[in-house]
């Protein structure tokens, strides 16, 4: 799914690099749950094209945590066992993941 674009272009500030920059040099650049490599900078309170704009969630250090790759696709249960498709590549189960 494409994001919108008000999220896409918050994604390509300097406000966002700048600021996920800091995150990642604040935690020496390791996941701050299992202390792999840390590549995304993770937004706690989901950001939205509601609260992009404000910036005690889209930028505040203390709503950002750096995850590897592999919790981060934990947090979104992307790749999870709950979803699951058949051969054909039809939906198996119809489980949303939150």
């Amino acid at each position: 799914m494409k994001k919108p674009k008000v999220l896409h272009n918050f994604y390509k500030s300097p406000a966002w690099l700048a600021a996920r920059e800091l995150k990642i040099m604040s935690v020496d650049g390791l996941c701050e749950r299992c202390g792999a490599i840390g590549i995304e900078v993770h937004h706690k309170d989901r950001l939205s094209i509601d609260n992009v704009r404000d910036t005690s969630v889209s930028l505040n250090q203390d709503n950002l945590e750096l995850l590897c790759r592999e919790c981060h696709n934990q947090e979104h249960e992307r790749f999870s066992n709950k979803i699951r498709f058949d051969k054909d590549g039809n939906l198996i189960n119809q489980e949303k993941p939150k």
